[in-house]
This record gives C-alpha cells, sequence and structure tokens, in this order.
C-alpha cells in the first residue's frame, strides 16, 4: 500500500520504510519460533510416520524403487535427502522439511497480508493458521502437503506486488515461486499456475515479463520431469505411473466414475469436514469479511482469490477429496477474511485479540483432543475422519484409514454407521509403537 510519510527535516530518507521493515523480520522470526517450539513435542521417529512414510524414506535412494505419491515430488524427496545430511533419522528429516515448509508457508502468509491489512492484523492472522490442526499434525507426518501451504501465499506476496508496482523483480519473484513448487510437487502446474498467470495478467505485465516468467517455469518443468524420468528409467516409465494415479484417482469417487450427486456429495462433505474440524471457529468471520469485500470494485481481489483457490477446489470436488492437505491452500485466505471479518464486527484492536484467541483455540484443540475409544464403526469414523488431526493421534500413532478396519467410506454407509453403528469389521495389524484405542 502506498506509504503516507514524509520526509526528515534533515533531507534523509523516512524511517517508516526501515521500521516496516524490522516489524516484518520480528513477526517472521517470532512465527517461525513459535511454529518450531510447538512442532518440536511430537517429534517421532518410528520408521514409518504416515502412510506415506515407508515410500518417501525408500526413495531417499533416488533408484528405480521410487514409488511416493504421483505426479513424482521429486523436489521434497530431494529436500528430504538435503536434511538428511544434518539429521541422520530419515524421518526426523522428512518431518523438519515439514516444520520448515511451515514456516515459510507462516512467513508468507504473514507478508501478504500485510499487503492487505495492518502487520498487526497479518501477524495474528498467520498465528491462527500455524495453529489449525491440520496444519500442526501435517508437521509431525511424512507428506508433502505442506508445499502448497507455503508456495501458494508466495506466489500471491510477489503477484500481488507485481500488481501494483510492476516491477521486474516481483514478476521474477512469482515465478521463482511457483517453479521451485512445481519441482517440490509437479501438480503446482496445475493448482498455482492460474494464478500466477492472473497476477502478470492484472498487473499488464508486457511481453518481455511473460517470457521471462515462462522460461522460469518451463526450466522448473524440465527439472521435475525428466528429473523424475531418469529416476524411474525413462519418460515412458513416468508418464505411465501419472497415468495410473490419475485413473486410480477417477475411478474413486470422481464425479465421473460415481455420478453427480454421489461423486459431489461425497467429495463436497469430505473437504467440507477437513475444513471445519480445523477452522470452523474462522468460518463465520470469513464469512463476514467476504461479504464486505464482494463488491464490483474489488474485482480483481476476488479474481485473485479464485485463481489462488479455484483449482485446488475443482479437484476435490470432481476428482478427489481424500486428503486433509487439500483444504491448504484455501488456508491462508480463510484466515485473512476471518481477520478482516473480525475488524468489520470489532474494530482493528479488538481484531487483532479475536484472531489470537482464535489461534489460542486451535492450540487448545490440537493438544486437548482425546482419540475415541473405538467400540463401533461410528467410533473408527470419527477417530478417522476428525480426532486423529490432533496431538493424540501422533502421539499414539493413529494412522489408520477406514479400509483399515473394513468400513465402508460410502456416503450413504458412513451415514448408516453414524444413526445406527455396527461391530467393527476387522482390526488393522499394529505397527511397532503404534496403539489402537479400544
Amino acid at each position: 500500500m502506498p506509504s503516507t510519510t514524509t520526509a526528515e527535516p534533515d533531507g534523509h530518507a523516512p524511517a517508516a520504510p526501515a521500521a516496516g521493515r524490522r516489524a516484518d523480520a520480528l513477526a517472521i522470526v517470532g512465527l517461525s519460533l513459535w511454529v518450531l517450539a510447538s512442532r518440536a513435542p511430537y517429534l517421532d521417529t518410528f520408521d514409518f510416520m504416515g502412510k506415506d512414510g515407508p515410500l518417501y524414506v525408500n526413495a531417499l535412494r533416488l533408484d528405480s524403487t521410487f514409488d511416493v505419491p504421483m505426479p513424482g515430488n521429486i523436489g521434497y524427496v530431494l529436500l528430504g535427502k538435503l536434511a538428511n545430511a544434518f539429521w541422520a533419522d530419515p524421518v526426523t528429516a522428512f518431518l523438519m522439511v515439514n516444520i520448515g515448509l511451515t514456516m515459510a508457508g507462516a512467513a508468507f502468509a504473514y507478508l501478504f497480508g500485510a499487503l492487505v491489512v495492518s502487520r498487526p492484523m497479518a501477524a495474528a492472522a498467520a498465528l491462527a493458521m500455524t495453529c489449525n490442526p491440520m496444519v500442526w499434525w501435517h508437521g509431525g507426518v511424512i507428506a508433502s502437503y505442506p508445499v502448497w501451504l507455503a508456495v501458494l501465499p508466495a506466489i500471491g506476496y510477489y503477484g500481488l506486488r507485481y500488481q501494483r508496482s510492476g516491477r521486474t523483480a516481483d514478476m521474477v519473484g512469482a515465478s521463482l515461486a511457483l517453479g521451485v513448487g512445481m519441482v517440490l510437487r509437479p501438480d503446482l502446474l496445475a493448482f498455482g499456475t492460474p494464478l500466477w498467470g492472473g497476477s502478470l495478467l492484472l498487473g499488464r505485465a508486457p511481453i518481455r515479463h511473460w517470457l521471462i516468467g515462462g522460461a522460469i517455469l518451463a526450466a522448473a518443468c524440465c527439472c521435475w520431469f525428466f528429473g523424475t524420468s531418469w529416476v524411474l528409467g525413462g519418460v515412458d516409465a513416468y508418464l505411465d505411473r501419472v497415468r495410473a494415479k490419475h485413473e486410480g484417482d477417477k475411478a474413486g469417487f470422481s464425479v465421473a466414475a460415481r455420478g453427480l450427486f454421489e461423486g459431489l456429495a461425497r467429495n463436497g462433505v469430505k473437504y467440507g469436514l477437513f475444513l471445519a474440524w480445523g477452522a470452523a471457529l474462522a468460518l463465520p468471520p470469513f464469512l463476514v469479511g467476504l461479504a464486505r469485500s464482494a463488491r464490483p470494485s474489488h474485482w480483481r481481489e476476488l479474481a485473485l482469490a479464485a485463481l489462488w483457490v479455484g483449482p485446488s477446489w475443482a479437484f476435490s470436488l470432481l476428482i478427489f477429496a481424500g486428503n486433509a492437505g487439500l483444504i491448504f491452500p484455501f488456508l491462508p485466505l480463510l484466515y485473512l477474511g476471518a481477520a478482516i471479518g473480525f475488524r468489520r464486527l470489532l474494530g482493528e484492536r479488538r481484531a487483532v485479540v479475536a484472531m489470537v484467541m482464535l489461534a489460542a483455540a486451535g492450540v487448545l484443540q490440537f493438544t486437548l483432543t482425546p482419540l475415541l475409544p473405538q467400540r463401533d464403526q461410528r467410533d473408527v469414523i470419527l477417530n478417522v475422519t476428525f480426532f486423529r488431526y490432533g496431538g493424540a493421534g501422533l502421539v499414539q500413532r493413529y494412522n489408520f484409514n477406514l479400509d483399515d478396519f473394513g468400513v465402508s467410506p460410502a456416503l450413504a454407509d458412513v451415514r448408516r454407521q453414524m444413526a445406527d453403528p455396527e461391530p467393527i469389521p476387522s482390526y488393522p495389524e499394529l505397527l511397532p509403537g503404534q496403539i489402537l484405542p479400544r
């Protein structure tokens, strides 16, 4: 936002920009220390942390057995290999990668928010986001979803600055953020490119900027595509993996496979449950903030927000909403919108306090929510859908899906079990150190 400061009497530049940079640095350091301190007590080193843990640990060998979730996530594995040079245990190395990604997400969520609201408000919104139980939980398992949390706010931050200034450096920043993100998780080619392209389009980028940014993205695509192909033994082998993954997702609960009602309803309910568990208290003020912002004069901001979350929503609702991390692209905007809503309702200072209280509620939810004793299928469904995404789930290494218990994930079956629960068909085989609540 344009500064209203004036030059000092001695002719030197105003002090406000330097003070703002110091405030930004302090906020980022504070958020990073909080993330590190809050995740550290839940770090564990058992070999199979997370459903994908064994795959990622094995992938550190970078040979033909490379079998992490498609489309490959080669950059995330390389980050784990880099961290493994400092932490000898590969599980700890990957968990430190996720903590680092959460720190980056908090930093860029703050920086983006500070372009829209005051710095205290932006810091409080970023803090509340890091206290979201879903975000917290993913700092203690091996899964690459925190990449979305880090990359999309970075693209949004540089993209919004570019819209306001047209500076080449901001265009390069947005392009590098997306490029690095695609190497870490190639699906950001679909999830992040619309936000990047929209930022350049709204910033009226000249052809030269499109060419420079496009070259950066093309180089990033070559890195992840040919790098993964080389590890797997060729381009054909890689494309076969990608096709198999896509067909598997479609065959599950996509609209194409299950029909409009079953597919859309099941995916929408699943996404809504993930979002509600972590952010139910943030939704009402967010809706107030959205209503406050939904006006024709704010069409640019609304278009940017749609490009930010639209691709992940389309994938979640139409194809597959089986992973809690799919809410991550939305969370930075959710908490920023909640801050705007609280400001509308309470005023600036009280809104900051309300966001801090929202963060405290997230802390209590994550640290105090227990797992249910599993007496029937309803208990299993509640644990799998909600309660495992908390500190107790990490401490007890509760890492099961419904099919591990022989419980049907179909929407009609889940509704029936919630109303009239039946006995649990079977129990999964436990790994060393796991505790099954019974």
